[in-house]
């Protein structure tokens, strides 16, 4: 497991809730399915050499693929780098075993969703659930244990039960998981937060909507995403994404932030900025 202490030169902090050791940047790897396998592999290898060593998936993310191209991509480099999982949102196996054809399948059930005719994502908290995705995302990422579990964007603590809570410290007192953690929306995980939060080692939460609150989130994400939304053309410059990027790590001076991007030179400039 990663060991050592903070090193600001190499970017990396400890979490203060869970002590665990991470890289400041992380990769979220949400779209692996856009990708082809050798681009996901020179994305993660090209991560590692710039010294970001947390990774970020879930189950749900690519229907299995990405946390299978991850476990791949990583092999051999376990103990040198932390790995983000989730469970809660429902992947859809079937997509995940047709191969090529997943991608138009992905449209289709998108285009059902929009038309209401397929709900999606599906969630379900059952400990049993929690218990199948867990040793499913051992599996696939090729690790005997995760460093963060987190319940996936739960819509209210009314999702979660005293059981579920039971069973991730089950798999925490065993090994299987190092920090239990929850992830989503700020609005949709404060009652999450005041009722479990005992038993909560990481929150991780979008850039925009937590400040004001109760909690600070240790990792947060979609920061370019949640501000593109008002920029014209939905196009950051430069100098926005250095100022958002700074401004991100200077109000959690003990937190990460995960950022998704397919090119590498981006990964590289994001990398600077943070550092420099």
């Amino acid at each position: 497991m990663t060991t050592g202490v903070p090193n600001s030169r190499s970017g990396s902090i400890r979490l203060p809730g869970s002590g665990l050791i991470i890289s400041r940047l992380g990769l979220g790897f949400a779209h692996a399915h856009l990708l082809d396998a050798a681009t996901r592999h020179a994305l993660v290898h090209r991560a590692l050499d710039l010294g970001i060593t947390h990774f970020d998936t879930a189950r749900f993310y690519s229907d299995g693929l990405s946390e299978e191209s991850l476990g791949k991509a990583l092999a051999g480099k376990r103990s040198s780098v932390t790995i983000t999982s989730k469970f809660g949102l429902l992947p859809t196996p079937l997509i995940a075993s047709m191969g090529p054809a997943a991608m138009p399948a992905r449209k289709v059930r998108s285009l059902l969703n929009k038309l209401h005719l397929v709900p999606y994502p599906r969630r379900s908290y059952a400990p049993e659930v929690m218990r199948r995705a867990l040793q499913a995302s051992l599996r696939a990422l090729n690790t005997d244990y995760l460093d963060i579990y987190h319940v996936h964007e739960p819509l209210s603590d009314s999702a979660i039960s005293d059981d579920l809570i039971t069973e991730l410290q089950k798999a925490k007192a065993a090994g299987s998981i190092r920090a239990v953690g929850v992830s989503g929306l700020a609005g949709n995980i404060d009652a999450v937060i005041a009722r479990y939060g005992g038993a909560i080692d990481v929150i991780q939460s979008s850039e925009s909507g937590w400040q004001g609150r109760s909690w600070v989130p240790d990792i947060t994400h979609s920061l370019f995403a949640d501000a593109a939304r008002t920029a014209p053309g939905g196009v950051l410059p430069g100098d926005s994404v250095r100022r958002l990027l700074t401004d991100a790590l200077g109000r959690r001076p003990e937190g990460a932030v995960v950022v998704q991007t397919s090119n590498t030179a981006r990964l590289a400039e994001l990398v600077e900025f943070a550092t420099g």
